[in-house]
């Protein structure tokens, strides 16, 4: 299934890159939750809390979403089969956590992803060039 076409592509938020009230979201690509988390997963098994530390590194404190929409997506991507999940219980020093794997499907769609946002990042590179380049001005009313 490519991206775009998966579970809640489309759904809330009152498109056109503005929140609810909240006013356009400059930086925001939809949906990259999703192959943040399968890029991390790349590596091998993680928990919740780790991978919310690799969303980090990859420069996305600041995204817009908390815990429990980081497990929503999680949750997601194992019923579309990208991810399994299981309960590791070898844990020392706490209850067991739920630990993500990457799937063969999930590495497909990871690479789908990869695609897709490789020809975003060349519309946006044309855009920005544009934009930097100047263009037609037009007067308020």
């Amino acid at each position: 299934m490519p991206p775009g076409r998966g579970r809640g592509w489309g759904g809330g938020g009152g498109g056109r890159g503005h929140g609810q009230g909240r006013g356009p979201r400059p930086r925001r690509i939809r949906r990259l939750l999703e192959p943040a988390l399968l890029h991390l997963l790349r590596a091998g098994p993680l928990h919740g809390y780790a991978l919310v530390g690799g969303l980090e590194e990859l420069g996305l404190e600041a995204y817009p979403a908390d815990l429990s929409g980081i497990y929503r997506v999680l949750r997601d991507l194992e019923e579309m089969g990208a991810v399994v999940s299981a309960w590791d219980e070898a844990t020392s020093g706490g209850p067991p956590r739920r630990v993500y794997e990457l799937t063969p499907m999930g590495r497909e769609y990871l690479s789908e992803w990869v695609h897709d946002l490789r020809a975003t990042a060349d519309m946006l590179s044309r855009f920005l060039a544009a934009y930097d380049q100047g263009g037609p001005e037009t007067e308020s009313s």
